[in-house]
């Protein structure tokens, strides 16, 4: 039976707009091109950069559906798709140009996929891929720290920030956890070997006591540039920025007066590249981390879990701040 008139229900915005402008209803079911699955979505994780894409972010037409971490089965696939079952249940970092997790069915490349661990439940594995990949790639493949160094994580009790802070101190680092207060537990609970609230303390007065007034090896931000642009005085000489939410301005600034190494991270910059190996890198990404946390070396962050219908109500909640890790709709058992 062919799929031209199936529908699915989704969470669509017609027009750039905010949260409250999502409305429930019924669209088309998509339909995977030659190198794309379809996906039966169990699990979808809620991000920033879904509001930024109801908002007009990304190239998607209108209307549009948000949501870029999945989980799920796969329902369909091209005809150029080798190497994957029908109901494998897998990992997706949806393009986030395009969006489509908050639906029944999500399209993903088959060469980004990652299977999920029978023992890794669908909430814990959705919440992953967009913090857990940007703090991967930010601690594991660019700042490196080794034991020792001390790493200065902003956004510590978020999502991003939460991984971080766990990929840091596996590495031995002396991780100086950032959070939004009342979080002190949770981070030391991650691994931070300091937690310093930034609702009420001077976080540069304190980098500098905590480290004999030098600077840190390392600092993770995930607020923005002028942030970013500031956290260049908390580094100690050949120091490393690695940036989630926009470099640095460095005007006014010679980079080489301190031989400072800056990182933009975007994982899902992967969309924009014609390498197959780079999509791929995804996936490679993907089972580094399912694997840590199916042998309890990563801990999910999963604050809420909430009912597909509660998204708008769960995205104004991850709007207002102070969420403590991720919020998790889950479409199927």
């Amino acid at each position: 039976m062919g799929t031209a008139f199936a529908r699915q229900t989704a969470w669509m915005v017609d027009r750039p707009g905010r949260i409250g402008d999502l409305r429930l209803a019924d669209a088309p079911l998509p339909e995977p091109g030659p190198e794309e699955v379809r996906i039966a979505v169990h699990a979808v994780g809620l991000n920033r950069h879904d509001l930024r894409f109801i908002g007009g972010a990304g190239d998607a037409a209108w209307p549009r559906i948000p949501g870029v971490d999945v989980v799920g089965r796969i329902e369909a696939a091209g005809g150029a798709v080798r190497g994957w079952r029908l109901g494998t249940r897998v990992m997706a970092l949806l393009d986030p140009a395009r969006g489509g997790g908050f639906a029944d069915y999500a399209i993903a490349p088959a060469l980004a996929l990652t299977p999920v661990p029978r023992d890794v439940e669908d909430v814990a594995a959705a919440g992953l891929p967009s913090a857990a990949f940007a703090a991967f790639h930010a601690i594991e493949r660019r700042l490196q720290p080794r034991e020792g160094q001390s790493v200065l994580v902003f956004g510590a009790s978020g999502g991003v920030g939460g991984f971080a802070v766990q990929f840091a101190a596996s590495r031995r680092a002396r991780v100086l956890a950032v959070h939004s207060g009342h979080a002190r537990d949770h981070v030391l609970a991650l691994g931070a070997t300091e937690a310093l609230d930034r609702t009420g303390d001077d976080i540069a007065a304190m980098v500098r006591a905590l480290t004999d007034g030098r600077g840190v090896d390392a600092v993770l931000d995930v607020v923005g540039r002028a942030h970013a642009t500031d956290c260049l005085a908390l580094l100690r000489p050949e120091g490393a920025l690695a940036c989630v939410a926009g470099l640095p301005s460095l005007r006014g600034r010679d980079p080489l007066a301190a031989a400072m190494t800056l990182h933009e991270i975007a994982p899902a910059a992967v969309y924009r590249s014609t390498e197959p190996a780079r999509l791929r890198d995804l996936a490679v990404v993907g089972r580094a981390l399912l694997r840590r946390l199916a042998n309890g070396n990563l801990r999910a962050l999963t604050a809420e879990i909430v009912a597909f219908d509660a998204v708008p109500d769960a995205l104004l909640r991850l709007a207002a701040g102070g969420i403590r890790g991720r919020i998790v709709a889950r479409r199927r058992a």
